[in-house]
Order: C-alpha cells, then structure tokens, then sequence
C-alpha cells in the first residue's frame, strides 16, 4: 500500500478492537476484483495464458489474487494462505486431465472437476461465462449511477482497511460528504439533472485520490471516501481538494440554491485516534459531517476538533534527554502516543530543537528514540512541559513503546493527572 506524502507524520502501530476478523479480511483488494474481470474479459480460459496472467497479478498484488480468483470461478471462499496451494492443485489437475484426454482441458471445468471429485467442496458446481463476470461487476460493487463502490463494498473495503491499518501500524481516515441543499435543487430541476449532478460530483471526488483510496455511494447524495495511510491533516487536504472542485464546477439550475452553488459539507474521522472499528468511525465522521452542516455547509469538520491521528495514554515515567552531544537532562513524561509524548522539565528547550531521549520502563529495560520538539509550555510549578514528535526509533524500542502504551491504557497505577495541552499528534 503506497503512503500518501503530502505531509510526512510517524505513524506507528496502532491497536484494534476486534482481533477476530477473518483471515481473509486482510486479503481483500478491490482493484484485484476490477483487473480479474479485465482478465477474463480479454483471455480465453481454455489456454495458458490466463495461468501466465494470474500469476503476474500475484506478483503485484500477492497471493490475495487466487482468493478471489477461485471465488469468481467457483463461489467457493477461501483466505490467500488456503487460496494459492489449491490454485496450484487446480492447475496440476488441468495439466494430468488433459494428459489423460489427449485434448486441452478449459481451466474453469478443471476446478469444477477438482473441487468436485477431488477435494470434494462443491455440492453444485457453477461454471461463470464472460456475461455473468460483467453483470456480477456492474451490480455486486459498483453503483449504476455514479459508477462509484456502492455500500456494500465500502462497509466490507472499511472493515478490511481497518484490519490492515491496525496491523501495519498505519492511520487510515474516512470521509463522510453530503451534497448540500440537493432536496432542493431535485425539487427545482428534476431528478435527471440531479442525477446528472451526482455523477459529476461523484467524478470530482475520486480526481486526487490515490489507487489505494477510495470514493463510493453511502446512499442518496452522500458518498464516502476510505483513505488508507492517511493521517487527519492529510485526509483533510485531500478532502479540500475535491471540495473546492465542486464549489468551481458549473451545475445546471445551481442558481436555485441559497448561495447560488451547488457545494458539498464532509466529516472527517481517523483511526485509531477517534475510532476502533468501522461502525464507531463511520458514526465518527457522520458527526463531524453534522458539525459542517451546522457551521454553515460548504465546508469540512474534523471529529473533535482535533488533527490527533493517534490515541494518547497517560503515563508517568523516569527518563532523560540530550541535545545532540550536549549533556543529559532529567525528565518525567505526561503521557504518551505513539507518534510523540509529553513530559516535564526543568530545562527550557526551543521549538524545533531534536533531541534524543530515553524512558526507563523498569529497571533492566529503556526506550530510546529520537524527536523534534514541536510546543513548550511553562508548568505552575516551574517546570516546562515540553511536547515532542517521535521521528525515529529502532524497531524492538517501537515495539516496546506500542506494549507500553497497550500495558498503561489498563494499568490505573502509571495514569498521571489529565494533562493541559494536547500538541502531540
């Protein structure tokens, strides 16, 4: 999955709330289903090159290719694990039925046959022909009128995101939008022209979206876009981007509305700083909608009003710092995320200053790391309270700062006082 780069932030493993999601979950792609349906749109399954061509899919796409590629061919599920040794079971079948037959074997009446008689799964075989593969395209994923993802994909593209984005250590953002005042420029123009203005809003939507995003019908004139590897700030440049192409785009009978442009209003939720499963993040960024409806439309709400993109535990512990190769100083943290933490001071650092620092976790174990102060407050006490970005950090002392973190969240014994600034995203 390709990072978006439009501002670079650490992101380290989050945690998920449901370790139970199948295996498969993890596997889906949907641009995987688009390019199988090119594939059998454009070979003839009875030759070797569609073997040839799955097999380059896999080397792009992985193995997740033969999950689905069985699933199209025989309806039968299975996750990539499972998926790719029967693929190759199938194809040593074709290989030993036309050595037997003395003909070439089609590779779909090869996996009947296997799954069939062989590994005996299926109780009633179906053999798809190239119609079928461009119905099941056009109505199980994609909406007729906008040509977008409809609703069921994106709740099974967001549940499998959020799988991925938990297991890489990656945010992953969502963005609710609503078309403003379309009841009244449906009621003022018919509803063939706001269709018609829904299928360009729907195209100005997906135009800054990466392969790895994407843009699908909620219902109505609300649309959705899932945005892999993609932090609050970001997610609301993207989301700005297709906002401010539709507010230019001229619409026929737009005239009619209150401000005289057809506009849209978009709620913005991330996880794992807002949400932990799909349904929380989708109520999420529905209510940062809401927000940017009440605030006047035409505009875009983060959830909470923060830019946070990771969750943020409360701990207290012993630690120092140094200023490049200047001498350590003694520090005691606030609490921590896993993109920065927050700590206590006696000495003043500057905004900007990188520092190193080390946390003692218990007395044979510390984490060391590296960051750029980014806000500095002057504590009642004296001290400075002192917010710093993690910039670097080896992989065993992520490792061991993402099970602090997961250790403090249920330990009330490391939970320090409510802090009293949240710089740290």
């Amino acid at each position: 999955m390709s990072e978006r780069t439009l501002a670079p932030e650490t992101a380290p493993r989050p945690r998920y709330d449901d370790p139970s999601e199948p295996e498969r979950g993890s596997d889906f792609n949907p641009e995987i289903l688009d390019e199988l349906h090119a594939l059998f749109a454009a070979s003839d399954t009875g030759e070797d090159t569609l073997e040839a061509d799955a097999r380059e899919l896999e080397g792009r796409h992985g193995p997740a290719v033969y999950s689905e590629l069985i699933r199209l061919l025989s309806h039968l599920s299975f996750p990539a694990s499972e998926a790719k040794p029967h693929w190759d079971l199938v194809v040593r079948h074709r290989d030993s039925m036309q050595e037997r037959l003395g003909e070439k074997v089609d590779l779909r009446v090869a996996l009947v046959s296997y799954f069939l008689e062989v590994n005996r799964k299926l109780r009633n075989p179906k053999i798809i022909e190239m119609q079928l593969f461009e119905l099941e395209r056009a109505s199980a994923y994609r909406d007729e009128l906008t040509g977008l993802y409809n609703y069921r994909l994106f709740r099974e593209h967001l549940t499998r995101e959020i799988y991925r984005a938990a297991r890489c250590g990656k945010p992953l953002s969502l963005v609710m939008v609503d078309v403003d005042e379309f009841k009244r420029y449906n009621d003022c123009n018919g509803h063939e022209v706001g269709n018609q203005a829904l299928a360009s809003v729907a195209r100005l939507l997906t135009t800054p979206l990466r392969k790895s995003d994407i843009a699908a019908r909620y219902g109505g004139e609300e649309f959705v876009l899932v945005l892999p590897s993609t932090t609050k700030t970001n997610a609301r440049l993207v989301a700005e981007r297709s906002r401010a192409a539709i507010e230019r785009e001229p619409f026929a009978g737009e005239e009619a509305l209150s401000g005289g442009r057809l506009t849209v209003s978009m709620g913005v939720a991330t996880f794992p700083a807002d949400a932990t499963n799909p349904a929380e993040l989708i109520r999420q960024a529905d209510r940062a909608l809401y927000v940017a409806k009440a605030r006047g439309k035409n505009q875009i709400s983060l959830y909470g009003h923060s830019r946070r993109s990771f969750g943020r535990v409360a701990v207290t512990l012993p630690g120092t710092f140094r200023m490049l190769a200047d001498e350590s100083h003694t520090l005691s943290t606030v609490n921590l995320s896993e993109a920065g933490l927050l700590f206590r001071t006696g000495t003043r650092l500057r905004v900007g200053t990188i520092l190193e620092f080390t946390l003692e976790t218990d007395p044979d174990r510390q984490i060391t790391a590296a960051g750029r102060v980014v806000h500095v407050e002057v504590g009642g006490d004296g001290t400075f309270r002192t917010a710093v970005h993690i910039s670097d950090a080896s992989n065993p002392d992520r490792a061991r700062l993402m099970q602090l973190i997961r250790d403090a969240a249920v330990d009330d014994s490391r939970v320090a006082d409510p802090p009293l600034l949240d710089p740290v995203t």
